[in-house]
């Protein structure tokens, strides 16, 4: 059985006496002092710290030589203390993973103490010194875990700030502690995956799931890994194998209908390829236009990723649809007239010639496509849509009239709730204030984890407030 890994003490505890037996899924056995139930958890101390596994993965527990009741009901949320000596807490949760990498809260429940990086650093040193004391095979097989557990939470606090390359580090020195820990190989894989290096991702998960191939966690990172090389049957019989762990997983499901819509929409597709994009498109009806749209993606290529600063490791997936089957496949509106979620998908097919809206477009998704390339999900719509139809181009002056009304009818104007209009006008003040190279930073910034306020104060010099008052006596003064 893989063993989860909820949280681990930052000080070492004496160790404790003998107490209970737990009987794990599998046929494992762990004997443990004290330990308790937390939602749908159990929680036990050992001699490293306090670790954490799902309660139905407890299949019996033997006290004094009794069966104690594991009083597991799958979702029943409640709070159980054991007879070894329990403490109320707070509901766990399972937590779905979404693009960006899970924590092991998405492979296990959630609630964990939150430790400084000198605090973990600490441990790390005390429980390094301990192993090289240790003497029976036992005893290192239980401090190599908890050493493992805490090169995760290391490589937490590393991703936290900003420090890639330290998290995958720490992630791989727990893996090289424990080959099979489950929550380490998830996150590294996410954390690939999130890098752009997939076929990285691909062979970690690869090696998890030859000593668990049910395992639904890294089943779904293998899917999503399949999805975005659209290799779309390959996604869905790993999306289908993770579903059948979790049946209850709504987002889940949603992942697998919307593969079996572009299956069906993309079964006769062909595929054309350049240096730095993926073509899919319907037959021989689009072929002409597809070689035209390869043309203007590369032609685009260069000024994009050098006005934007973003560097791309894998190639990007463009897919010519018909509006109908655009509307069919992604259920966007009639209104929408491109679309990126990982991949560039434009309603064009039939089209004969490259239009100046349809290069507009095409300009538009692939502003998304590098800027998800370069700061993943950390840059706000406004930022992400105000940059697109910059780059597209398209002037703040379009909008300029409209803005106008509505800010004489309003009295202030914000970028929050959101509209094109907004925030087209409010990236085009700050780059006209404070330069596109102060705009760029900001991006980066919220690449590296910094929280947005923060950002805003060390690339512009202003709080969000000032610069919308800013930019509300901007538009004022420019009618």
């Amino acid at each position: 059985m893989l063993r989860p890994l909820l949280a681990i003490c930052c000080v070492l505890i004496p160790p404790l006496a003998s107490g209970a037996e737990l009987h794990l899924v599998g046929g494992g056995t762990i004997v443990v002092g004290r330990y308790w139930f937390e939602g749908e958890s159990l929680y036990y101390e050992t001699d490293a710290g306090v670790v954490g596994l799902p309660r139905s993965d407890v299949v019996r527990i033997v006290e004094d030589g009794r069966d104690a009741p594991v009083r597991y009901r799958a979702g029943d949320g409640k709070d159980e203390a054991s007879s070894g000596g329990g403490r109320a807490g707070k509901e766990s949760r399972n937590r779905a993973p979404t693009e960006a990498p899970p924590s092991a809260a998405d492979a296990a429940p959630a609630e964990a103490p939150r430790f400084t990086r000198e605090q973990i650093d600490a441990s790390i040193e005390r429980l390094e010194v301990e192993l090289r004391r240790a003497g029976d095979e036992r005893t290192r097989r239980r401090l190599e875990a908890g050493l493992a557990d805490l090169h995760v939470l290391a490589a937490r606090e590393r991703l936290e700030a900003g420090e890639m390359d330290a998290a995958t580090s720490a992630y791989e020195r727990a893996l090289g502690l424990v080959a099979d820990h489950r929550v380490a190989r998830l996150e590294l894989g996410w954390l690939e995956l999130r890098a752009g290096r997939s076929r990285r991702a691909e062979a970690i998960v690869s090696t998890g799931l030859a000593s668990a191939p049910d395992d639904p966690w890294l089943l779904e990172l293998r899917g999503e890994i399949f999805y975005r090389e659209n290799r779309l049957q390959e996604a869905l019989e790993a999306w289908l194998s993770a579903r059948l762990q979790r049946p209850d997983d709504e987002r889940l499901g949603g992942r697998i209908g919307k593969v079996r819509r572009e299956l069906a929409a993309e079964r006769d597709y062909r595929r054309a390829f350049s240096q730095h994009f993926v073509l899919r498109y319907d037959g021989d009806r689009d072929e002409e236009l597809g070689q035209l749209l390869l043309d203007l993606l590369e032609q685009s290529w260069d000024e994009l990723t050098r006005t934007l600063d973003a560097h791309v490791r894998e190639p990007i997936t463009v897919i010519l649809y018909t509006r109908r089957t655009f509307r069919e496949t992604t259920l966007a509106s009639e209104q929408v007239a491109g679309l990126f979620d990982g991949k560039i998908r434009l309603p064009v097919g039939g089209v004969e010639r490259i239009t100046p809206a349809l290069r507009r477009v095409t300009r538009h998704e692939l502003v998304h496509a590098l800027l998800h390339a370069k700061a993943g999900g950390a840059v706000p719509r406004w930022l992400h849509e105000g940059l697109a139809q910059r780059l597209e181009p398209r002037e703040a002056a379009t909008v300029r009239a409209a803005l106008a009304r509505q800010l004489e009818q309003d009295g202030a104007l914000d970028v929050e709730p959101f509209s094109y209009a907004t925030s087209l006008s409010f990236v085009s003040f700050l780059e006209a204030r404070y330069t596109d190279q102060r705009l760029l930073w900001f991006i980066e910034l919220l690449a590296d984890r910094t929280a947005q306020a923060d950002a805003f104060l060390r690339a512009f010099g202003a709080s969000r407030e000032e610069l919308v008052n800013e930019w509300n006596s901007w538009l004022r003064r420019r009618d």
